[in-house]
């Protein structure tokens, strides 16, 4: 549900099948393909159908009779009639919106799960494997949704707001500037890329003539502060799989600016999703995977696309850098800790070398290793550490100490478990994908309140979408931050973690991350609750110009959809 891409298949896959499959009299069956969308998500993943335009109503027959009914089980299951199986389940909310919780199961009659029961609890959140239960935090209240706000009208006589359009202005129901509150009934100016105003209509003196747009909600543009896109594309073929060089476990020389691909689809399925700059970083095969680099969604080469470059070298622990060469080097976690001692002792040598021989015929040999990771050690780009379990992270804290690096971890998922060991570190945390899956020990006790039990602690956070070697092959932050904040971290921590405090630890929220008067003017256009799964991005506006109009966009003809899988790829390549 995250993404179109991940296999060849599967590209083609649009949010509105469900719709036009029930328009034409098919019965929809939706289903979780646990554990790849596992199936304790299986309603959100149900959502994005009612996005695509498939009712509530169908879409909750999706899940109960349809499917009862292509088991020939309708007699038993499948809906709520006299005579059948007492199976139901209740419910905090509407079905499908991201605040509501399962309350309790019912199998037979009998309860099965009770959220209210603590050991119960931590099989829907995660954590069930932690022995001391303590650590994983008491039962949260739920978190409740924000009353509905409503697009105001457009004024009489408005001009309408243009791709070409360099001023405008933003009327919304709600605008979340996230470093000044949130605005009811607010306006914002767009002038020549900037904002030149944000606040409430009513005290906004809006210039003659000025074209007009109107959305529900509003927030800035939203970033993802770890992605493997557009490095790694949506067919998951060779051809379009360049976020791990294989040759080397030390990686230090390579550069994601000259793998990245500025007409990679995923991009723009990105950027339709309201997600306006990542932060494109290597993947997880090597230990020192090579330099990151900040970059926009939209734009038409890697370097005017480019925000920062290089902004961080990227540092992989724990199980994959071990498995990546066969019969070589790392094969245990005592080695990966050893690769990087050494690269960064031999980079500190040649440092030495080259100062104390500056001004002489004498200079060492230029190597680009290191070269990189020279200016991790001078504090000029900040080291990140991916890992996933506590004794990795800490390993992690271990070295930025032993280096004085500028550290930052990433995916974190025991982060929540030694949480006051990174408050005591200083070090910020870009956290997994919430809903990233329970695929083996090191993920083992991910946790859906990991986020809000770091924020809880003021560490500073923010959520990425982290790597994903299948299907999806990206995730998209705002379903991942909507859920962190359905458990717990609430909906302004939310909303800064792929904003505001996102940008601050890139070290780029002089001009991102926030609504304010003189920011680069990158702004989301919703129709409803910004982290609703069913809720619409309807229009995306980077550098002062909308680069998404849902509206307006071209449909997608079914000859078109037939032939989109294959599109841009040449016949027989073998997948």
């Amino acid at each position: 549900v995250d993404s179109p891409g991940g296999k060849a298949e599967a590209v083609g896959v649009l949010e509105q099948c469900g719709a036009e499959l029930a328009a034409r009299g098919v019965k929809v069956l939706v289903n979780s393909d646990d554990p790849i969308t596992e199936s304790r998500f299986f309603l959100r993943s149900t959502a994005i159908a009612v996005r695509g335009g498939l009712s509530e109503d169908l879409a909750l027959k999706a899940i109960t009779i349809h499917p009862a009914e292509a088991m020939h089980l309708d007699h038993r299951i499948g809906s709520l009639k006299e005579g059948k199986d007492a199976d139901f389940v209740v419910l905090s909310g509407e079905p499908f919106s991201i605040y509501t919780r399962v309350l309790e199961t019912h199998i037979d009659g009998k309860k099965v799960f009770d959220l209210a029961d603590d050991a119960q609890r931590l099989y829907q959140t995660g954590g069930f494997a932690v022995a001391d239960k303590s650590r994983v935090g008491p039962r949260r209240a739920l978190i409740q949704p924000q009353p509905a706000a409503d697009a105001p009208a457009i004024p009489a006589n408005a001009a309408k707001v243009t791709a070409e359009s360099s001023e405008f202005v933003i009327l919304a129901g709600r605008v979340h500037t996230v470093s000044q509150g949130t605005i009811s009934d607010g306006a914002v100016w767009v002038n020549d890329g900037k904002i030149a105003y944000v606040g409430p209509h009513s005290e906004f003196d809006m210039p003659a003539n000025v074209a007009v747009v109107t959305a529900a909600e509003v927030t800035p543009g939203l970033i993802d502060t770890h992605s493997a896109v557009p490095l790694n594309g949506e067919y998951n073929i060779p051809a379009d799989q360049d976020a791990d060089e294989r040759s080397d476990p030390n990686q230090a020389d390579v550069r994601v600016l000259d793998g990245f691909n500025p007409s990679e689809p995923l991009l723009r399925f990105l950027l339709q999703q309201g997600v306006t700059v990542v932060h494109a970083c290597p993947a997880r095969a090597n230990v020192i995977a090579g330099m990151t680099g900040i970059f926009r969604t939209h734009g038409q080469s890697a370097d005017t696309m480019a925000v920062r470059f290089p902004h961080a070298m990227l540092f992989n622990l724990g199980e994959v850098p071990k498995e990546t060469y066969e019969n070589g080097k790392p094969d245990t976690r005592m080695g990966t800790a050893a690769l990087i001692r050494l690269a960064f002792s031999n980079a500190a040598n040649y440092q030495r070398q080259k100062s104390a021989s500056e001004g002489t015929d004498k200079q060492p040999p230029r190597d680009l290793k290191n070269e990189a990771l020279s200016q991790v050690l001078a504090g000029r780009i900040p080291a990140m550490f991916c890992a996933q379990r506590a004794d990795d992270l800490l390993t992690a804290m271990r070295l930025s100490r032993e280096f004085q690096c500028n550290g930052v971890l990433a995916l974190a998922a025991d982060g929540y478990l030694i949480a006051d060991l990174i408050k005591e570190a200083e070090v910020p945390v870009i956290v997994h994908p919430t809903m990233q899956r329970q695929g083996g020990i090191e993920t083992y006790n991910t946790f859906l309140g990991n986020a809000a039990a770091l924020a809880d602690r003021e560490i500073p956070i923010s959520i990425g979408s982290g790597v994903e070697s299948y299907v999806p092959k990206t995730r998209v932050v705002r379903h991942e931050a909507a859920m962190a904040m359905a458990y717990g971290l609430g909906f302004d921590r939310a909303l800064r973690t792929i904003t505001l405090d996102a940008a601050k630890i890139l070290g780029i929220d002089n001009e991102y991350g926030s609504l304010e008067v003189g920011k680069t003017a990158d702004i989301v256009l919703y129709d409803g609750d910004p982290f609703e799964h069913a809720t619409h991005v309807t229009h995306v506006i980077v550098d002062g110009r909308i680069v998404h109009d849902r509206v307006s966009a071209p449909p997608i003809t079914l000859v078109e959809r037939f032939y989109l899988p294959s599109a841009t790829i040449p016949c027989c390549l073998g997948f």
